[in-house]
């Protein structure tokens, strides 16, 4: 040290002071990387633990299978069918994003611009070309024998039915996550939980399959059973779309529900879209209107004043009210009825839907009394249903009341609802004065396909008491027996129910459009123990305005064919007479084919317990505990008593090896998704069924490999035709 070297008390020479700061220099440099070292090796360790990882490792993901939908009685309304997603890892490219954008192009359907400048443009080493593709698309992509390129086995979503319960399934994204309805509501009980597979690199960066540092098997979802029923679904939006074309509709929406227990059965909206192809149609065909959308009631609101008479015993059935023979003055303002009345009994009043003895009778109950009212049938809040975007509707605290409000609310104006509020409300006239919350998830079926019931009848508290309950359904019937609601009448079914008419609002909200309207009737059947709840909404024009022209004929359809489906409904003898004994088999079968569920990976005793209770018979294929795959395929409608052959597979610890399985005489779709199930990457030669594989089927393989697939179109020779007769 430069201190060592000084004389005490003598000066520092420059030479002295130089060394003295090189070595303080020294000291500090040394400091900062020791101090760096530490901030590395403890601080940021995790990081470049990662990148290092990363030169060494490649994680491929495991998907987990998404839970399947059903409805009520196992039909599937949403399976997954396995898929590719193609990808690139472009340290592993051998050519330039031109070339590779060239020859993959034509076989992806994209042009190759687009491909070339998705390359480019996304950062990272690797980058997804193309998602969710048909399987078949793996041997073509295969065959270009392109560096860098991963072919990723994935399952998508498909949707059997296309528009038939759009709106209540909803659809999901390219990640396949929930994006709307119950895809979205349910999506962390559907998705599951993805696994991975960490495989070793070598020096170049290729992975090398046979070095596997770890393994973690997917969770799969769980599957979802609805309320939903899919022949009344079917019914609904078959005669919903029939209905709009008929009266100029513009949109319209119907809800089948059980007024005792709050199931939704049914729920259809039109416009409609089909969530296979959901990306081409607009927000508004996508929009759950039954939910969403809010809409003045009309007439069919007049259930709330009439309940508040009769439950705070202010009137009697029978009473006698004046109806001013058609026109009416309050406040400076004219109420008018359709038909001119004089004196009505009150339900009467309620049959002829009089807006004038309606009015009336709300002055008499008073504000309080008729918004309290309004609040206990569930207006103005929200009613509970599992799905996304749900209304509350509008019901403004009695502070924001005009003099007038009053008076128009009695009568169904100046306060908003969703379709299924109304619905609801009815429902609880219906069961005899209970308020329920609407249910549309019925059950979650686990891996073991164990059921557990999603949610169960809950009451949201008593509106009116069951004999001023019994009093409105005497009223309802009297609608449709002799009153608006006629062109609702079943002959031999006793239908309680009501029309309703409401003119839409301008956007600028003021005042009423003179063009659109809203046409509704909702009733229940049958009116002594109450099954179903129909609600029918159109938006239609000023021809079709009147709810007993356009909204009641299409209740009356829905009711006729529900009266078909359940036999509950009409007498043998009744039936037998109309239509024959051959009529009522040939309708039976049609309304009650089965939809074959989705039974790929399942447990066999699962499988045989899901079609036993479907009333299908069952025979198998190959051995093992587990269904591969099956015929007729998911999705097909079957008859009761109809055989499904399921072919199986055995699950065992793998070694790494495996036996090569037969695939000759296969077609060329099922054998590539025989051998994607399985992990072998196929090469296709030719097309049509498989006439020749390498290597032999029984042969023991290592897991992964590329199998050889040789195709040839099935050649049909011509049938040799005999001439003469038969005796």
């Amino acid at each position: 040290m430069a201190k060592g070297r000084l004389k005490k008390g003598s000066p520092m020479s420059r030479e002295d002071v130089r060394i003295l700061l090189t070595e303080i220099g020294l000291l500090l440099f040394a400091g900062v990387i020791v101090i760096r070292l530490l901030y590395i090796q403890l601080w940021e360790r995790s990081k470049y633990e990662a990148m290092a990882r990363k030169q060494y490792v490649l994680e491929i993901p495991l998907e987990a299978k998404r839970g399947v939908i059903y409805d009520r009685n196992m039909n599937a309304l949403v399976m997954n069918e396995p898929c590719i997603s193609v990808g690139l890892d472009k340290r592993q490219m051998e050519g330039t994003s031109q070339q590779y954008a060239k020859r993959l192009a034509p076989v992806l359907g994209v042009s190759a611009s687009w491909l070339r400048n998705r390359i480019r443009s996304v950062k990272g080493q690797f980058v997804w070309l193309r998602r969710r593709l048909d399987v078949e698309y793996a041997a073509r992509i295969s065959a270009l024998n392109l560096p860098g390129i991963r072919l990723e086995k994935e399952t998508r979503r498909v949707y059997p039915h296309h528009e038939v319960a759009s709106h209540i399934i909803g659809f999901t994204d390219v990640d396949n996550k929930g994006i709307e309805g119950i895809e979205l509501q349910f999506n962390d009980i559907l998705s599951g939980k993805d696994g991975f597979i960490t495989i070793q690199r070598d020096g170049f960066g290729r992975a090398v399959p046979e070095n596997v540092i770890r393994r973690e098997e997917p969770v799969d979802g769980k599957s979802l059973v609805l309320t939903i029923d899919y022949i009344l679904q079917t019914i609904a939006t078959e005669e919903l779309r029939h209905a709009i074309n008929l009266y100029n509709a513009r949109s319209g929406t119907v809800i089948i529900l059980n007024p005792q227990t709050g199931e939704i059965l049914a729920m259809a909206n039109e416009p409609s879209y089909n969530p296979n192809k959901a990306g081409k149609y607009s927000f508004d065909a996508r929009r759950n209107r039954a939910v969403t959308d809010a809409y003045e009631p009309g007439s069919t609101f007049k259930i709330v004043p009439f309940a508040a008479m009769l439950e705070y015993h202010l009137k009697k059935p029978d009473d006698l009210m004046f109806c001013e023979n058609g026109v009416f003055m309050l406040r400076g303002r004219r109420i008018r009825d359709t038909k001119a009345h004089a004196w009505l009994t009150m339900q009467d009043v309620f049959a002829y839907s009089s807006n004038i003895g309606t009015v009336k009778m709300a002055l008499e109950l008073g504000e309080q009394r008729l918004y309290e009212m309004a609040r206990k049938f569930g207006f103005g809040r929200e009613t509970g249903i599992r799905l996304p975007g749900e209304t509350p509707g509008i019901l403004r605290p009695i502070s924001q009341w005009s003099s007038f409000s009053l008076a128009s609310m009695a009568i169904g104006q100046e306060l908003a609802c969703n379709t299924l509020q109304l619905a609801m409300a009815y429902a609880a006239i219906a069961n005899g004065g209970e308020l329920l919350n609407p249910r549309i998830a019925r059950e979650v079926i686990d891996a073991d396909s164990r059921k557990k019931p999603a949610s169960y009848r809950q009451s949201l508290g008593r509106v009116v008491s069951e004999e001023t309950a019994k009093k409105l359904k005497h009223m309802l019937i009297r609608v449709v027996e002799k009153g608006t609601g006629k062109p609702a009448k079943i002959d031999g079914l006793q239908i309680a129910g009501k029309t309703g008419t409401a003119q839409k609002p301008l956007s600028n909200g003021r005042g009423y459009s003179q063009t659109e309207f809203v046409s509704s009737f909702v009733g229940f059947f049958p009116a002594d123990r109450p099954k179903y709840l129909v609600l029918v909404k159109l938006d239609t024009d000023q021809e079709n305005q009147w709810g007993g022209k356009a909204a009641a004929p299409t209740f009356k359809r829905i009711a006729q064919k529900i009266r078909v489906y359940d036999r509950e409904l009409q007498s043998e003898k009744q039936f037998t007479q109309r239509n024959g004994a051959h009529g009522r088999k040939v309708v039976t079968q049609e309304l009650n084919g089965i939809i074959l569920p989705d039974l790929s990976n399942r447990k066999l005793s699962a499988a045989r317990a899901i079609l036993e209770g479907l009333a299908l018979k069952m025979s198998t294929e190959g051995k093992g505990d587990f269904v591969l795959n099956q015929k007729p395929a998911p999705g097909t409608r079957v008859r009761k008593g109809q055989e499904v052959v399921l072919q199986l597979f055995e699950a065992v610890v793998s070694d790494g090896y495996m036996e090569m399985p037969r695939v000759l005489g296969l077609s060329l779709r099922e054998a590539l998704s025989k051998l994607s199930m399985l992990g072998l990457s196929p090469v296709v030669y030719g097309h049509g069924k498989v006439v020749r594989q390498k290597p032999e089927p029984g042969s023991r393989v290592r897991t992964g490999i590329r199998v050889v697939v040789e195709c040839e179109p099935e050649v049909i020779l011509p049938t040799a035709v005999k001439v003469g007769y038969e005796q």
